[in-house]
């Protein structure tokens, strides 16, 4: 069967599927965000153009080494940012029930997350952080001012929603997901008494909950704290949940070289790899150009709409999250929740938002008709 076989009858399953509701308990980030360009030539009070890439990026930086160095930043806009409070909206698009417990405000809810909050529970136990997002043809830098997130803990989490309250968000929940670890530097030990209070309270069976991590950029954390996270993630499935780890290609390159030292494995090799290491149902690792997973000890592949001029990138991997994660909750095949990842983002890119699901299915047919920018329909 072709690539446009194959999308036409996805389609079909997604519009199939349109009228599903599901639960899902979403956290625990949340952030600010003003997409910015880094001006190259300004050649009025009103137009200019814009450095396109990173390495020109880079470039312009580095002539300022030893001497100094002015750099004009332009605001484009400002949404909710941070991969929970993105990751959810997708889903809310999709048919979720959400219930959202973050970085959303801690004396009451930051303004740009109120158009979140409608229809759906969305507790503020933090401020959020602020972030400069710089957008370029090749990629983001993402610049974040995090002190609200750093004094996050387990301890302000229940005085807004006690323990015996979250296992009962726990067990409404057909999908939860704890997001951005890397800027929550108390998140082990949130996970670590989730498993030892929150699971023992429950009174719904997990083997149908789909648990889904995403640790963002592990970087800047320490070696010891990133493996710890592994180990917490893994003790989620060892308790009974469905779990999951999302990663984009160069946090997958991070963990595979502390892992085992391994600096340039292939899209596969990473894949596989990490998903051995971890012992959990599922790992799924997101390139720009396309996406791939193991499930159950499988490995699959698919191609994605490759944009080279986006809207937004801010968020696109959050979105792929939304897409793989609701076509878990909807029972579609591993290939086909990838190809509702890519396409999810591959939306989100090109209009700088997120789709409902009637949008994702003429988006769908769509780039399939055009051949998905430069990949073949049939790849």
């Amino acid at each position: 069967m072709g690539r446009k076989e194959e999308d036409k009858r996805l389609a079909e399953e997604i519009w199939r599927r349109e009228g599903n509701r599901f639960s899902c308990l979403i956290g625990l980030d949340g952030f600010v965000d003003e997409v910015v360009h880094a001006v190259d030539q300004r050649t009025s009070a009103d137009e200019y153009s814009r450095i396109s890439t990173i390495r020109e990026y880079g470039e312009r930086i580095l002539e300022g080494s030893g001497l100094s160095l002015n750099l004009e930043i332009v605001p484009i806009r400002r949404k909710i940012g941070g991969n929970g409070p993105i990751y959810a909206d997708g889903l809310k698009r999709y048919g979720g029930d959400l219930t959202y417990i973050g970085c959303v405000g801690e004396e009451g809810l930051h303004p740009l997350f109120r158009e979140l909050a409608k229809g759906s529970r969305v507790i503020g136990v933090a401020d959020p952080g602020q972030t400069d997002a710089m957008e370029f043809l090749d990629g983001k830098i993402i610049r974040s001012k995090t002190e609200s997130l750093n004094r996050l803990t387990w301890e302000k989490i229940i005085r807004k929603v006690p323990v015996h309250t979250l296992a009962q968000y726990f067990d409404e929940a057909d999908l939860l997901s704890f997001n951005n670890w890397t800027m929550l530097p108390h998140m082990n030990r949130i996970w670590e008494r989730m498993l030892a209070e929150v699971l023992p309270r429950m009174k719904k069976d997990r083997g149908e909950k789909i648990l889904f991590f995403d640790l963002a950029d592990p970087r800047k954390r320490k070696k010891d704290d990133i493996l710890e996270a592994l180990e917490r993630i893994r003790q989620f499935q060892n308790s009974g949940f469905r779990t999951m780890l999302g990663l984009n290609e160069k946090e997958a390159v991070q963990i595979c070289r502390l892992l085992s030292g391994d600096e340039t494995p292939g899209l596969k090799t990473m894949v596989m790899e990490i998903a051995a290491y971890m012992k959990i149902e599922t790992v799924v690792v997101h390139p720009v150009d396309r996406a791939a997973c193991c499930q159950d000890g499988e490995y699959y592949e698919m191609p994605g709409p490759y944009c080279r001029e986006p809207v937004l990138t801010t968020g696109a991997g959050d979105i792929f999250n939304a897409g793989f994660a609701w076509g878990q909750v909807q029972g579609l095949s591993p290939e086909q929740c990838l190809r509702t990842g890519v396409m999810s983002s591959g939306f989100y890119v090109r209009n700088g938002r997120s789709a409902d699901l009637a949008e994702l299915c003429r988006f769908m047919e769509a780039k399939t008709e055009e051949g998905s920018d430069g990949i073949t329909a049939d790849a």
